[in-house]
Protein backbone atom coordinates (compact mmCIF):
# COMPACT_ATOMS: atom_id res chain seq x y z
CA UNK A 1 0.00 0.00 0.00
CA UNK A 2 0.98 3.61 -0.53
CA UNK A 3 2.67 5.07 2.58
CA UNK A 4 1.17 8.33 3.79
CA UNK A 5 2.45 11.11 6.00
CA UNK A 6 0.89 11.03 9.49
CA UNK A 7 -1.53 13.89 8.82
CA UNK A 8 -2.53 12.31 5.49
CA UNK A 9 -3.25 8.98 7.18
CA UNK A 10 -5.25 10.75 9.86
CA UNK A 11 -7.35 12.48 7.18
CA UNK A 12 -8.00 9.22 5.34
CA UNK A 13 -8.92 7.49 8.61
CA UNK A 14 -11.38 10.31 9.31
CA UNK A 15 -12.86 9.84 5.85
CA UNK A 16 -13.30 6.09 6.30
CA UNK A 17 -14.84 6.65 9.74
CA UNK A 18 -17.30 9.07 8.17
CA UNK A 19 -18.41 6.45 5.65
CA UNK A 20 -18.84 3.86 8.40
CA UNK A 21 -21.07 6.25 10.34
CA UNK A 22 -23.03 7.63 7.37
CA UNK A 23 -24.82 5.21 5.07
CA UNK A 24 -26.07 8.07 2.91
CA UNK A 25 -24.84 11.47 1.80
CA UNK A 26 -21.70 12.90 0.27
CA UNK A 27 -18.71 14.54 1.94
CA UNK A 28 -15.65 16.73 1.48
CA UNK A 29 -11.97 16.20 2.23
CA UNK A 30 -10.67 19.69 3.00
CA UNK A 31 -6.91 19.62 2.44
CA UNK A 32 -4.97 22.84 1.94
CA UNK A 33 -2.29 23.55 -0.63
CA UNK A 34 0.83 21.44 -0.17
CA UNK A 35 -0.96 18.68 1.75
CA UNK A 36 -0.44 16.11 -1.04
CA UNK A 37 -4.07 15.83 -2.03
CA UNK A 38 -3.22 13.77 -5.14
CA UNK A 39 -1.33 11.26 -2.95
CA UNK A 40 -4.29 10.92 -0.59
CA UNK A 41 -6.67 10.39 -3.52
CA UNK A 42 -4.32 7.74 -4.94
CA UNK A 43 -4.27 5.97 -1.55
CA UNK A 44 -8.06 6.12 -1.37
CA UNK A 45 -8.40 4.51 -4.80
CA UNK A 46 -5.89 1.78 -3.93
CA UNK A 47 -7.52 1.10 -0.57
CA UNK A 48 -11.04 0.89 -2.02
CA UNK A 49 -10.02 -1.55 -4.76
CA UNK A 50 -7.94 -3.67 -2.35
CA UNK A 51 -10.88 -3.97 0.04
CA UNK A 52 -13.61 -4.31 -2.59
CA UNK A 53 -12.06 -5.51 -5.92
CA UNK A 54 -15.21 -4.77 -7.93
CA UNK A 55 -15.14 -1.09 -6.97
CA UNK A 56 -15.37 1.33 -9.89
CA UNK A 57 -14.13 4.89 -9.41
CA UNK A 58 -14.28 8.07 -11.47
CA UNK A 59 -12.07 11.04 -10.58
CA UNK A 60 -13.22 14.32 -12.14
CA UNK A 61 -10.81 17.23 -12.58
CA UNK A 62 -11.39 20.70 -14.08
CA UNK A 63 -8.52 20.80 -16.59
CA UNK A 64 -5.79 18.95 -18.47
CA UNK A 65 -2.98 20.12 -16.18
CA UNK A 66 -4.62 18.72 -13.07
CA UNK A 67 -5.53 15.49 -14.87
CA UNK A 68 -1.91 14.93 -15.88
CA UNK A 69 -0.71 15.81 -12.38
CA UNK A 70 -3.09 13.37 -10.66
CA UNK A 71 -2.46 10.61 -13.23
CA UNK A 72 1.32 10.92 -13.01
CA UNK A 73 1.23 10.93 -9.22
CA UNK A 74 -0.99 7.84 -9.16
CA UNK A 75 1.25 5.90 -11.57
CA UNK A 76 4.46 7.00 -9.82
CA UNK A 77 3.38 5.55 -6.49
CA UNK A 78 1.15 2.72 -7.81
CA UNK A 79 2.66 1.63 -11.16
CA UNK A 80 0.11 -1.15 -11.69
CA UNK A 81 -2.93 1.02 -11.04
CA UNK A 82 -5.88 -0.06 -13.26
CA UNK A 83 -6.46 3.47 -14.53
CA UNK A 84 -7.64 5.03 -17.77
CA UNK A 85 -7.95 8.60 -19.01
CA UNK A 86 -11.01 10.26 -20.50
CA UNK A 87 -10.05 13.66 -21.88
CA UNK A 88 -10.30 15.25 -25.29
CA UNK A 89 -7.46 17.66 -24.46
CA UNK A 90 -5.17 14.68 -23.78
CA UNK A 91 -6.52 12.75 -26.75
CA UNK A 92 -7.64 9.65 -24.83
CA UNK A 93 -11.02 8.00 -24.29
CA UNK A 94 -10.29 5.05 -21.99
CA UNK A 95 -13.53 4.12 -20.25
CA UNK A 96 -13.98 0.72 -18.66
CA UNK A 97 -11.06 0.70 -16.19
CA UNK A 98 -11.48 0.32 -12.44
CA UNK A 99 -10.33 3.93 -12.14
CA UNK A 100 -11.06 6.61 -14.73
CA UNK A 101 -9.54 10.08 -14.43
CA UNK A 102 -11.51 12.51 -16.58
CA UNK A 103 -11.80 16.19 -17.32
CA UNK A 104 -15.36 17.22 -16.60
CA UNK A 105 -15.80 18.82 -20.03
CA UNK A 106 -15.12 15.50 -21.76
CA UNK A 107 -17.45 13.39 -19.64
CA UNK A 108 -20.41 15.38 -18.42
CA UNK A 109 -22.64 14.53 -21.40
CA UNK A 110 -21.81 10.81 -21.41
CA UNK A 111 -23.13 9.36 -18.15
CA UNK A 112 -24.98 6.64 -20.11
CA UNK A 113 -21.67 5.35 -21.53
CA UNK A 114 -19.80 5.20 -18.24
CA UNK A 115 -21.33 2.08 -16.74
CA UNK A 116 -21.48 1.24 -13.06
CA UNK A 117 -19.69 3.62 -10.65
CA UNK A 118 -19.41 3.23 -6.89
CA UNK A 119 -17.34 6.28 -6.01
CA UNK A 120 -17.13 9.65 -7.73
CA UNK A 121 -14.23 11.84 -6.59
CA UNK A 122 -14.39 15.51 -7.59
CA UNK A 123 -11.00 17.20 -7.30
CA UNK A 124 -11.18 20.97 -6.72
CA UNK A 125 -14.77 20.54 -5.60
CA UNK A 126 -15.24 24.27 -5.00
CA UNK A 127 -15.74 24.50 -8.78
CA UNK A 128 -19.16 22.85 -8.43
CA UNK A 129 -21.73 25.68 -8.72
CA UNK A 130 -24.71 26.21 -6.47
CA UNK A 131 -28.18 25.39 -7.73
CA UNK A 132 -28.75 22.74 -10.38
CA UNK A 133 -26.80 24.21 -13.29
CA UNK A 134 -23.39 23.36 -14.72
CA UNK A 135 -21.44 20.37 -16.02
CA UNK A 136 -20.72 18.82 -12.61
CA UNK A 137 -24.34 19.02 -11.52
CA UNK A 138 -25.56 17.51 -14.78
CA UNK A 139 -23.11 14.61 -14.63
CA UNK A 140 -23.77 13.81 -10.96
CA UNK A 141 -27.53 13.97 -11.51
CA UNK A 142 -27.34 11.75 -14.60
CA UNK A 143 -25.05 9.24 -12.89
CA UNK A 144 -27.43 8.89 -9.96
CA UNK A 145 -30.12 7.77 -12.40
CA UNK A 146 -27.95 4.81 -13.40
CA UNK A 147 -26.10 4.33 -10.09
CA UNK A 148 -28.41 5.52 -7.28
CA UNK A 149 -26.02 4.25 -4.57
CA UNK A 150 -22.99 6.12 -5.95
CA UNK A 151 -21.22 8.20 -3.29
CA UNK A 152 -19.47 11.49 -3.99
CA UNK A 153 -16.29 12.79 -2.33
CA UNK A 154 -15.21 16.35 -2.96
CA UNK A 155 -11.55 17.25 -2.47
CA UNK A 156 -10.48 20.88 -2.14
CA UNK A 157 -8.28 23.24 -0.20
CA UNK A 158 -11.04 25.87 -0.19
CA UNK A 159 -14.35 24.21 0.78
CA UNK A 160 -16.48 27.24 -0.01
CA UNK A 161 -17.80 29.04 -3.06
CA UNK A 162 -16.26 32.19 -4.50
CA UNK A 163 -18.89 34.11 -2.52
CA UNK A 164 -17.46 32.60 0.66
CA UNK A 165 -20.42 30.34 1.47
CA UNK A 166 -19.46 26.87 2.72
CA UNK A 167 -20.10 24.13 0.15
CA UNK A 168 -22.18 22.37 2.79
CA UNK A 169 -24.39 25.45 3.26
CA UNK A 170 -25.18 26.53 -0.32
CA UNK A 171 -28.66 26.04 -1.71
CA UNK A 172 -29.12 22.49 -3.07
CA UNK A 173 -25.79 21.48 -1.53
CA UNK A 174 -24.37 18.19 -2.80
CA UNK A 175 -22.17 17.75 0.26
CA UNK A 176 -23.54 17.18 3.74
CA UNK A 177 -20.31 17.16 5.74
CA UNK A 178 -16.62 17.93 5.76
CA UNK A 179 -15.31 14.54 6.79
CA UNK A 180 -11.60 15.35 7.05
CA UNK A 181 -9.63 18.55 7.50
CA UNK A 182 -5.92 19.26 6.91
CA UNK A 183 -5.15 22.85 7.87
CA UNK A 184 -2.58 25.34 6.67
CA UNK A 185 -1.46 25.93 10.25
CA UNK A 186 -0.41 22.33 10.87
CA UNK A 187 1.52 22.16 7.59
CA UNK A 188 3.29 25.46 8.29
CA UNK A 189 4.24 24.25 11.75
CA UNK A 190 5.51 20.92 10.40
CA UNK A 191 7.54 22.57 7.64
CA UNK A 192 5.50 21.20 4.75
CA UNK A 193 4.64 24.74 3.60
CA UNK A 194 6.80 27.79 3.01
CA UNK A 195 5.66 30.92 4.87
CA UNK A 196 4.59 34.06 3.04
CA UNK A 197 6.00 37.49 3.71
CA UNK A 198 4.96 40.94 2.53
CA UNK A 199 6.43 44.33 1.77
CA UNK A 200 4.24 47.44 1.96
CA UNK A 201 3.48 49.00 -1.41
CA UNK A 202 2.72 52.63 -2.11
CA UNK A 203 0.91 52.14 -5.42
CA UNK A 204 -2.71 51.12 -4.82
CA UNK A 205 -5.34 49.71 -7.20
CA UNK A 206 -8.52 51.33 -5.87
CA UNK A 207 -11.73 49.37 -6.50
CA UNK A 208 -14.01 51.90 -4.82
CA UNK A 209 -17.31 52.07 -6.71
CA UNK A 210 -16.76 48.84 -8.66
CA UNK A 211 -19.86 46.65 -8.43
CA UNK A 212 -19.81 43.12 -7.04
CA UNK A 213 -21.65 40.22 -8.68
CA UNK A 214 -21.49 36.60 -7.50
CA UNK A 215 -19.14 37.48 -4.65
CA UNK A 216 -16.44 39.25 -6.68
CA UNK A 217 -15.85 42.43 -8.65
CA UNK A 218 -17.36 42.87 -12.11
CA UNK A 219 -14.33 42.28 -14.33
CA UNK A 220 -15.12 44.93 -16.95
CA UNK A 221 -15.62 47.63 -14.31
CA UNK A 222 -12.54 46.57 -12.37
CA UNK A 223 -10.45 46.73 -15.54
CA UNK A 224 -11.61 50.30 -16.22
CA UNK A 225 -10.64 51.25 -12.67
CA UNK A 226 -7.16 49.72 -12.53
CA UNK A 227 -5.88 49.14 -16.09
CA UNK A 228 -4.52 52.65 -16.46
CA UNK A 229 -1.07 53.48 -17.86
CA UNK A 230 0.11 55.41 -14.81
CA UNK A 231 -0.96 52.64 -12.41
CA UNK A 232 0.65 49.91 -14.50
CA UNK A 233 3.89 51.88 -14.77
CA UNK A 234 4.21 52.77 -11.09
CA UNK A 235 3.16 49.30 -9.85
CA UNK A 236 5.60 47.50 -12.15
CA UNK A 237 8.45 49.84 -11.21
CA UNK A 238 7.74 49.27 -7.53
CA UNK A 239 7.55 45.50 -8.03
CA UNK A 240 10.91 45.49 -9.82
CA UNK A 241 12.46 47.39 -6.91
CA UNK A 242 10.89 45.35 -4.09
CA UNK A 243 11.40 41.94 -5.74
CA UNK A 244 14.89 42.55 -7.07
CA UNK A 245 16.26 39.46 -5.30
CA UNK A 246 13.35 37.16 -6.28
CA UNK A 247 13.76 34.67 -9.11
CA UNK A 248 10.29 33.38 -10.09
CA UNK A 249 7.31 35.72 -10.09
CA UNK A 250 3.64 35.01 -10.67
CA UNK A 251 1.80 38.20 -11.60
CA UNK A 252 -2.03 38.24 -11.47
CA UNK A 253 -4.00 40.69 -13.64
CA UNK A 254 -7.69 41.30 -14.32
CA UNK A 255 -7.99 41.03 -18.14
CA UNK A 256 -5.87 39.94 -21.08
CA UNK A 257 -5.33 43.55 -22.13
CA UNK A 258 -4.26 44.41 -18.59
CA UNK A 259 -1.83 41.47 -18.64
CA UNK A 260 -0.40 42.62 -21.98
CA UNK A 261 0.19 46.11 -20.60
CA UNK A 262 1.88 44.68 -17.50
CA UNK A 263 4.04 42.28 -19.49
CA UNK A 264 5.18 45.05 -21.85
CA UNK A 265 6.07 47.30 -18.91
CA UNK A 266 8.00 44.55 -17.10
CA UNK A 267 9.97 43.81 -20.26
CA UNK A 268 10.70 47.52 -20.67
CA UNK A 269 12.07 47.48 -17.11
CA UNK A 270 14.32 44.53 -17.89
CA UNK A 271 12.24 41.63 -16.52
CA UNK A 272 11.81 38.67 -18.89
CA UNK A 273 8.04 38.11 -18.79
CA UNK A 274 5.48 36.02 -20.68
CA UNK A 275 1.67 35.88 -20.60
CA UNK A 276 -0.43 32.82 -19.76
CA UNK A 277 -4.21 33.28 -20.00
CA UNK A 278 -7.24 31.23 -20.91
CA UNK A 279 -6.83 32.49 -24.48
CA UNK A 280 -3.20 31.36 -24.80
CA UNK A 281 -2.96 28.36 -27.19
CA UNK A 282 -2.24 25.18 -25.23
CA UNK A 283 1.11 24.53 -26.92
CA UNK A 284 2.27 28.09 -26.29
CA UNK A 285 1.06 27.98 -22.70
CA UNK A 286 2.94 24.73 -22.05
CA UNK A 287 6.08 26.21 -23.60
CA UNK A 288 5.89 29.35 -21.44
CA UNK A 289 5.33 27.30 -18.28
CA UNK A 290 8.22 24.93 -19.02
CA UNK A 291 10.57 27.85 -19.69
CA UNK A 292 9.40 29.38 -16.42
CA UNK A 293 10.16 26.14 -14.59
CA UNK A 294 13.61 26.11 -16.15
CA UNK A 295 14.31 29.69 -15.05
CA UNK A 296 14.39 31.09 -18.59
CA UNK A 297 11.35 33.29 -17.86
CA UNK A 298 11.34 35.32 -14.66
CA UNK A 299 7.70 36.43 -14.54
CA UNK A 300 4.54 34.71 -15.73
CA UNK A 301 1.73 37.23 -16.10
CA UNK A 302 -1.62 35.52 -15.65
CA UNK A 303 -5.34 36.07 -16.08
CA UNK A 304 -7.78 33.54 -14.61
CA UNK A 305 -5.22 30.69 -14.71
CA UNK A 306 -2.12 29.61 -12.72
CA UNK A 307 -4.28 29.15 -9.62
CA UNK A 308 -5.92 25.74 -9.13
CA UNK A 309 -3.47 22.88 -9.64
CA UNK A 310 -0.53 24.98 -10.87
CA UNK A 311 2.57 23.58 -9.18
CA UNK A 312 6.01 25.21 -9.50
CA UNK A 313 7.46 24.83 -6.00
CA UNK A 314 10.25 27.42 -6.30
CA UNK A 315 7.93 30.38 -7.02
CA UNK A 316 9.24 32.99 -4.60
CA UNK A 317 7.19 36.09 -5.47
CA UNK A 318 3.46 36.74 -5.94
CA UNK A 319 2.49 40.10 -7.46
CA UNK A 320 -1.20 40.87 -7.03
CA UNK A 321 -2.34 43.50 -9.54
CA UNK A 322 -6.05 42.68 -9.46
CA UNK A 323 -8.50 43.19 -6.62
CA UNK A 324 -10.65 40.30 -5.49
CA UNK A 325 -13.29 39.67 -2.86
CA UNK A 326 -13.29 35.92 -3.50
CA UNK A 327 -11.74 33.92 -0.64
CA UNK A 328 -11.31 30.97 -3.04
CA UNK A 329 -9.28 32.98 -5.55
CA UNK A 330 -7.31 34.64 -2.75
CA UNK A 331 -6.28 31.36 -1.08
CA UNK A 332 -5.56 29.67 -4.41
CA UNK A 333 -3.31 32.52 -5.57
CA UNK A 334 -1.40 32.69 -2.30
CA UNK A 335 -1.03 28.92 -2.26
CA UNK A 336 1.03 29.06 -5.47
CA UNK A 337 3.87 30.57 -3.44
CA UNK A 338 3.71 28.23 -0.44
CA UNK A 339 5.26 25.09 -1.93
CA UNK A 340 8.54 23.97 -0.36
CA UNK A 341 11.69 24.05 -2.54
CA UNK A 342 15.43 23.77 -1.93
CA UNK A 343 16.97 27.12 -1.09
CA UNK A 344 13.58 28.82 -0.63
CA UNK A 345 12.94 30.40 2.77
CA UNK A 346 9.74 32.27 2.04
CA UNK A 347 7.63 33.77 -0.75
CA UNK A 348 7.27 37.53 -1.07
CA UNK A 349 3.73 38.79 -1.70
CA UNK A 350 3.36 42.26 -3.18
CA UNK A 351 -0.27 43.30 -2.89
CA UNK A 352 -1.02 46.46 -4.90
CA UNK A 353 -4.72 46.13 -4.00
CA UNK A 354 -6.62 46.04 -0.70
CA UNK A 355 -7.16 42.26 -0.92
CA UNK A 356 -4.96 41.12 1.98
CA UNK A 357 -6.20 44.03 4.04
CA UNK A 358 -9.84 43.08 3.43
CA UNK A 359 -9.66 39.28 3.54
CA UNK A 360 -7.07 39.02 6.30
CA UNK A 361 -4.34 36.42 6.94
CA UNK A 362 -4.55 33.61 4.40
CA UNK A 363 -4.41 30.93 7.10
CA UNK A 364 -7.47 32.44 8.79
CA UNK A 365 -9.79 32.44 5.77
CA UNK A 366 -12.95 30.46 6.48
CA UNK A 367 -16.34 30.08 4.85
CA UNK A 368 -19.60 31.54 6.01
CA UNK A 369 -23.23 30.54 6.12
CA UNK A 370 -25.69 31.33 3.36
CA UNK A 371 -27.64 34.44 4.27
CA UNK A 372 -30.87 32.64 3.44
CA UNK A 373 -30.53 29.06 4.60
CA UNK A 374 -32.06 26.15 2.78
CA UNK A 375 -34.65 24.13 4.62
CA UNK A 376 -33.27 21.04 6.35
CA UNK A 377 -35.11 17.98 7.64
CA UNK A 378 -33.78 18.79 11.11
CA UNK A 379 -32.42 22.07 12.53
CA UNK A 380 -28.70 22.31 11.76
CA UNK A 381 -25.91 24.79 12.30
CA UNK A 382 -22.70 25.28 10.36
CA UNK A 383 -19.33 25.13 12.11
CA UNK A 384 -17.53 28.45 11.52
CA UNK A 385 -14.15 26.71 11.61
CA UNK A 386 -14.57 23.81 9.16
CA UNK A 387 -18.01 24.13 7.54
CA UNK A 388 -19.53 20.86 8.73
CA UNK A 389 -23.25 20.70 9.48
CA UNK A 390 -24.10 19.85 13.10
CA UNK A 391 -27.32 19.33 15.07
CA UNK A 392 -28.55 22.63 16.47
CA UNK A 393 -28.10 21.25 20.01
CA UNK A 394 -24.44 20.22 19.50
CA UNK A 395 -21.91 21.79 21.88
CA UNK A 396 -18.91 21.00 19.68
CA UNK A 397 -18.33 20.24 15.99
CA UNK A 398 -18.47 16.54 15.13
CA UNK A 399 -15.68 16.97 12.54
CA UNK A 400 -13.07 19.35 13.97
CA UNK A 401 -14.05 19.49 17.65
CA UNK A 402 -14.53 23.28 17.75
CA UNK A 403 -16.54 24.23 20.83
CA UNK A 404 -19.62 26.23 19.89
CA UNK A 405 -20.31 29.48 21.72
CA UNK A 406 -23.26 29.30 24.08
CA UNK A 407 -24.32 32.68 22.71
CA UNK A 408 -24.09 32.78 18.94
CA UNK A 409 -21.53 35.20 17.55
CA UNK A 410 -22.31 37.72 14.85
CA UNK A 411 -21.95 35.88 11.51
CA UNK A 412 -20.86 39.03 9.70
CA UNK A 413 -17.18 38.88 10.41
CA UNK A 414 -15.09 42.05 10.58
CA UNK A 415 -12.13 41.41 8.32
CA UNK A 416 -8.57 42.23 9.22
CA UNK A 417 -7.66 45.84 8.59
CA UNK A 418 -3.91 45.33 8.33
CA UNK A 419 -1.85 43.65 5.67
CA UNK A 420 -0.52 40.68 7.62
CA UNK A 421 -0.52 37.72 5.22
CA UNK A 422 0.09 34.93 7.79
CA UNK A 423 -1.30 34.90 11.32
CA UNK A 424 1.42 33.30 13.46
CA UNK A 425 -0.60 33.35 16.67
CA UNK A 426 1.22 36.34 18.15
CA UNK A 427 -0.75 39.31 19.41
CA UNK A 428 -1.15 41.94 16.73
CA UNK A 429 -2.33 45.33 17.97
CA UNK A 430 -2.82 48.28 15.64
CA UNK A 431 -3.96 51.88 16.17
CA UNK A 432 -6.65 53.26 13.86
CA UNK A 433 -7.37 56.97 13.40
CA UNK A 434 -11.13 57.38 13.59
CA UNK A 435 -13.00 59.68 11.22
CA UNK A 436 -16.58 58.70 12.09
CA UNK A 437 -18.66 56.63 14.51
CA UNK A 438 -22.11 55.28 13.61
CA UNK A 439 -24.80 53.76 15.82
CA UNK A 440 -27.51 51.22 14.99
CA UNK A 441 -29.77 48.77 16.84
CA UNK A 442 -28.60 45.15 16.94
CA UNK A 443 -31.34 42.58 17.36
CA UNK A 444 -31.18 38.82 17.93
CA UNK A 445 -34.18 36.57 18.25
CA UNK A 446 -34.78 35.73 21.90
CA UNK A 447 -32.10 38.17 23.17
CA UNK A 448 -32.34 41.76 24.44
CA UNK A 449 -31.44 44.45 21.93
CA UNK A 450 -28.06 46.15 22.03
CA UNK A 451 -26.50 49.26 20.51
CA UNK A 452 -23.99 48.43 17.77
CA UNK A 453 -21.23 51.02 17.54
CA UNK A 454 -19.17 51.04 14.32
CA UNK A 455 -15.82 52.82 14.08
CA UNK A 456 -14.70 54.11 10.67
CA UNK A 457 -11.34 55.16 9.33
CA UNK A 458 -12.16 56.81 6.03
CA UNK A 459 -14.40 54.42 4.07
CA UNK A 460 -13.34 51.34 6.05
CA UNK A 461 -15.04 50.05 9.16
CA UNK A 462 -12.18 48.97 11.43
CA UNK A 463 -14.04 47.65 14.49
CA UNK A 464 -17.39 47.28 16.19
CA UNK A 465 -18.62 46.94 19.74
CA UNK A 466 -21.97 46.28 21.37
CA UNK A 467 -23.39 48.33 24.25
CA UNK A 468 -25.95 46.31 26.23
CA UNK A 469 -28.36 49.02 27.38
CA UNK A 470 -31.35 46.63 27.43
CA UNK A 471 -29.59 44.08 29.64
CA UNK A 472 -29.53 43.82 33.42
CA UNK A 473 -26.85 43.31 36.04
CA UNK A 474 -23.18 43.54 35.08
CA UNK A 475 -23.89 44.03 31.34
CA UNK A 476 -26.09 47.07 32.10
CA UNK A 477 -23.47 48.45 34.51
CA UNK A 478 -20.79 48.22 31.82
CA UNK A 479 -23.14 49.90 29.32
CA UNK A 480 -23.72 52.79 31.73
CA UNK A 481 -19.95 53.19 32.24
CA UNK A 482 -19.39 53.14 28.46
CA UNK A 483 -22.05 55.82 27.96
CA UNK A 484 -20.69 57.89 30.85
CA UNK A 485 -17.23 58.22 29.24
CA UNK A 486 -18.78 59.72 26.10
CA UNK A 487 -21.88 61.62 27.22
CA UNK A 488 -22.19 65.29 28.20
CA UNK A 489 -23.15 65.87 31.85
CA UNK A 490 -26.61 67.37 31.66
CA UNK A 491 -27.96 67.19 35.23
CA UNK A 492 -27.29 69.83 37.87
CA UNK A 493 -26.16 67.23 40.40
CA UNK A 494 -23.48 65.94 38.04
CA UNK A 495 -25.34 62.72 37.38
CA UNK A 496 -25.74 61.39 33.85
CA UNK A 497 -28.76 60.88 31.73
CA UNK A 498 -28.36 57.29 30.47
CA UNK A 499 -30.98 55.92 28.07
CA UNK A 500 -33.04 53.09 29.44
CA UNK A 501 -32.95 51.09 26.21
CA UNK A 502 -31.32 50.80 22.81
CA UNK A 503 -34.38 52.28 21.10
CA UNK A 504 -34.24 55.31 23.40
CA UNK A 505 -30.51 55.73 22.72
CA UNK A 506 -31.15 55.71 18.95
CA UNK A 507 -33.97 58.24 19.42
CA UNK A 508 -31.65 60.57 21.37
CA UNK A 509 -28.84 60.26 18.84
CA UNK A 510 -31.15 60.92 15.89
CA UNK A 511 -32.44 64.01 17.69
CA UNK A 512 -28.96 65.54 17.85
CA UNK A 513 -27.59 64.15 21.12
CA UNK A 514 -23.79 64.11 20.78
CA UNK A 515 -21.48 61.43 22.14
CA UNK A 516 -17.75 62.13 22.22
CA UNK A 517 -15.83 60.41 19.41
CA UNK A 518 -12.39 58.89 20.06
CA UNK A 519 -9.63 60.15 17.80
CA UNK A 520 -7.82 56.79 17.86
CA UNK A 521 -8.80 53.27 18.86
CA UNK A 522 -6.37 50.46 19.57
CA UNK A 523 -7.50 47.10 18.20
CA UNK A 524 -6.16 43.61 18.88
CA UNK A 525 -6.58 41.91 15.50
CA UNK A 526 -5.03 38.57 16.43
CA UNK A 527 -8.25 36.72 17.12
CA UNK A 528 -11.24 35.70 15.08
CA UNK A 529 -12.88 39.07 15.70
CA UNK A 530 -11.06 42.41 16.22
CA UNK A 531 -11.21 43.52 19.87
CA UNK A 532 -10.98 47.17 20.95
CA UNK A 533 -8.44 47.40 23.78
CA UNK A 534 -7.90 51.15 24.06
CA UNK A 535 -9.15 54.62 23.14
CA UNK A 536 -7.57 58.05 22.70
CA UNK A 537 -9.75 61.14 22.92
CA UNK A 538 -8.98 64.50 21.34
CA UNK A 539 -6.13 66.23 23.25
CA UNK A 540 -5.48 63.12 25.39
CA UNK A 541 -3.18 60.10 25.35
CA UNK A 542 -4.39 56.70 24.23
CA UNK A 543 -5.50 54.67 27.24
CA UNK A 544 -5.60 50.88 27.38
CA UNK A 545 -8.92 49.49 28.54
CA UNK A 546 -9.11 46.83 31.25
Amino acid sequence: MITLRPYQQRAMDQLLDWFRNNQEGHCIVSACVGSGKSVMLAWLCQHAIAQWPETRIIMLVPNKELLEQNYEKLISIWPDAPVGIMSASVGKKQLGHAITIATIGSLYKHAAKVGHVDLLIVDEAHAIPGGEEGMYRKFISDMHKYCPDMRVIGATGTPFRGSGVWLTAVDDAIFTDIAAHVTMDELLEAGYLTPLTTQPTTTRMDATGVRTVGGDYVVSELARAIDRPELVATACAEAVRLAADRHKWLVYCVTVKHAEHVKDELIRLGVHAEIVTGETPKAVRSEHIERFRAGQVRALVSVAVLTTGFDVPDVDCIVLLRNTKSPVLYVQIMGRGMRVADGKNDCLVLDFTETIENLGPVNRVRGREQKKKSAHEAPLKVCDECGSLNPISATECKTCGTVFDVVATDPHRVTASHARIIDDGQAYVIDHHITDVTYSPHRKLGKPDSLMVSYWSGIKRVAREWVCLDHHGYARTRAEAWWGKRAPRLRNDGQLFVPGSTSQAIEWLMSGYQLATPSVIRVNESGKYPEIVGYAWPDSQLKEEA
